[in-house]
């Protein structure tokens, strides 16, 4: 064993006392070594990221489907809750009626009239909503603007002949005028 250790310290020692100077390209071999093992790493976590972008897809596509059934069936509880609502206040308007009317049949006349009442509205309304929707004053402004436009590009189509018009070259201008 100590035989070793005096090999190794021998060798270490000569190593010390090398007079050779390490290669020029020794430190562009080291540089180059150590720019491969970083591309190497950057390749390993650009795989990694991969691997997690597909898995955080996948799930995502799962909680989309999940959540796609969950919206509908959503929606089909809102309109059968707002239905039993609306069932429920018409009854309990029917029988205010009814009370304070003492006829069934006037009762549900108001009601048939108030329901008229209230489609009137509601086709009103959406009515305005769509006229609004269309932007009737963007569409006003844009016209204008359109027309504007068109008042320049006329002007500048008088006054652009004048300004072009060739210019006379110095034989033909000494011909028209001699001195």
């Amino acid at each position: 064993m100590s035989g070793e250790r005096e090999e190794h310290a021998a060798g270490t020692a000569d190593r010390a006392r090398d007079p050779r100077p390490e290669s020029p390209d020794a430190g562009l071999h080291e540089q180059f070594r150590s720019v491969l093992a970083a591309g190497g790493g950057l390749i390993t976590a650009l795989r990694r990221l991969a691997q997690a972008l597909r898995a955080l897809i996948a799930a995502e596509a799962r909680v989309l489907r999940a959540s796609i059934a969950v919206v509908f069936l959503s929606a089909v509880a809102l309109v059968a809750f707002s239905v039993s609502l609306w069932a429920c206040v018409v009854a309990l308007l029917g029988w205010a009626f009814t009370v304070a009317t003492h006829s069934v049949g006037i009762a549900l006349g108001i009601l048939v009239l108030l329901h008229a009442a209230l489609v009137a509205g509601i086709w009103f309304f959406i009515k305005r909503a769509v006229r609004h929707a269309s932007f009737p004053e963007v569409r006003a402004e844009l016209r204008q603007a359109g027309r504007e436009l068109m008042r320049d590009v006329d002007r500048f189509a008088q006054t652009r002949p004048a300004a072009s018009a060739p210019m006379p070259d110095s034989t033909a201008a000494s011909r028209e005028h001699p001195s």
